[in-house]
């Protein structure tokens, strides 16, 4: 049910500097109960390199909607090297050139690109600030040959790797991860041939979530497939970020109750937002954005108790996403 992002999606592919006999643009309808194919079928008839793959709910499907619409696309494809995003993303002009360039010259199996949001002001800049933060920890753990994770709005990788490492065989059953997963499967089979693309060029935007209730079905959807990583080191650093908050959490309410030194915490909470201020300044000077300081504060706040609530709640409750209900 993307209508209302298909024309901004088809102005940003046509904006694409790479020549247009050189690749094709699939998307796939899983399913939508609005108008997008008939406004994807407008689009048909000015681009000579665009197909459309609808697809429909099969009865009883209990595995994954994204991942089985991902796999027909990419059998579909009729060119070696796969690009995976969003709907409501938009790209740079060149995007698809950076990408085919750098898995050209470093012989690469898959490469992951930079994501941010849109809109970089109230909300949805403190959505920012962890957006790139997950995305630099993604590429620094693919630099150290320790890859966690990636994001598939910016997503390349050889057909040839995908359909050796038979696509998302074993995680069909879970309903996010498509990205994680693959990403764990290639570097499994081709462990030098894995890595980020650092390149303001090849820069993807996305929508952010719109609300709170949207955010907390998204992060939900995130956190509920740690479980089921494979990577013992992406197990063990999803713990530790998740204790050193609840330590944080645990150490907030000692203060409060008298038990724990404010002048204390006071210390180490200004000593932690002064190193996480100059890389998080960092990090968005990248995506030429700007870091403003009562945000950034007001993050630093809240977010150790966001981070908590929402892994524990991800272990136990299901959510609900692109209008479907998930019980993981």
């Amino acid at each position: 049910n993307e209508q209302k992002n298909i024309p901004r999606l088809m102005d940003s592919l046509s904006a694409l500097s790479y020549p247009r006999d050189r690749f094709e643009i699939i998307i796939v309808d899983d399913d939508s109960q609005d108008d997008t194919v008939l406004i994807l079928e407008q689009y048909i008839a000015r681009f000579d390199n665009l197909k459309c793959i609808r697809l429909q709910d099969p009865p009883g499907f209990q595995g994954s909607f994204k991942k089985r619409a991902l796999t027909k696309g990419i059998e579909a494809a009729v060119f070696p090297v796969i690009v995976t995003s969003d709907a409501d993303c938009q790209y740079q002009p060149g995007w698809i050139y950076q990408l085919a360039r750098a898995m050209k010259s470093r012989d690469s199996m898959m490469l992951s690109g930079p994501v941010i949001y849109h809109s970089g002001e109230g909300f949805s800049m403190m959505l920012n600030i962890e957006l790139s933060c997950l995305v630099a920890v993604g590429a620094v753990s693919m630099h150290l040959g320790r890859p966690n994770m990636c994001n598939g709005a910016n997503l390349a990788f050889r057909k040839e790797a995908f359909m050796q490492v038979e696509g998302y065989r074993d995680f069909q059953h879970i309903a996010s991860g498509d990205d994680e997963f693959l990403l764990y499967k290639v570097f499994q089979k081709f462990p030098n041939q894995v890595g980020f693309l650092k390149d303001t060029d090849a820069v993807v935007t996305t929508d952010p979530p719109q609300s709170w209730r949207q955010l907390l079905n998204q992060r939900i959807r995130w956190g509920g497939k740690w479980k089921e990583h494979r990577s013992f080191v992406t197990r063990m650093l999803a713990l530790f970020i998740f204790s050193f908050h609840l330590i944080f959490c645990a150490v907030l309410v000692l203060t409060l109750s008298g038990v724990y030194s404010w002048q204390l915490l006071l210390v180490q909470w200004l000593l932690k937002t002064s190193i996480e201020y100059f890389l998080v300044r960092t990090l968005l000077n990248f995506y030429n954005r700007s870091l403003p300081v009562k945000w950034f504060l007001l993050m630093q706040t809240l977010y150790s108790i966001y981070v908590v609530l929402v892994a524990i709640i991800a272990q136990v409750k299901g959510f609900n996403w692109k209008n479907r209900q998930y019980h993981e």
